[in-house]
């Protein structure tokens, strides 16, 4: 994983925000300082329990290539989303 922390820091607000705001199938874009973007698209949400759920793709790119992550996160009632492992 070569994301420096600036770039990590806006991975992790763009998936919050993929998250918290957006329809599904609308993606939210970042740009790193670097060669490195990304994008990250949040399925429809779904309820575990008392939580909202929602399952979404993280896609990167660096110099043309792309390597897409999935993953699952639920939100808590702070506001916060704590990614499933």
């Amino acid at each position: 994983d070569n994301l420096d922390r600036g770039d990590r820091q806006r991975a992790l607000e763009a998936e919050y925000r993929a998250l918290e705001y957006t329809a599904s199938g609308e993606s939210v874009s970042w740009q790193g300082d670097g060669r490195l973007s990304g994008r990250v698209m949040a399925a429809p949400p779904y309820r575990v329990g008392s939580q909202n759920c929602r399952q979404y793709t993280h896609t990167v790119s660096q110099d043309g290539a792309e390597r897409v992550g999935r993953g699952t996160a639920c939100r808590n009632e702070d506001g916060s989303w704590t990614p499933l492992v």
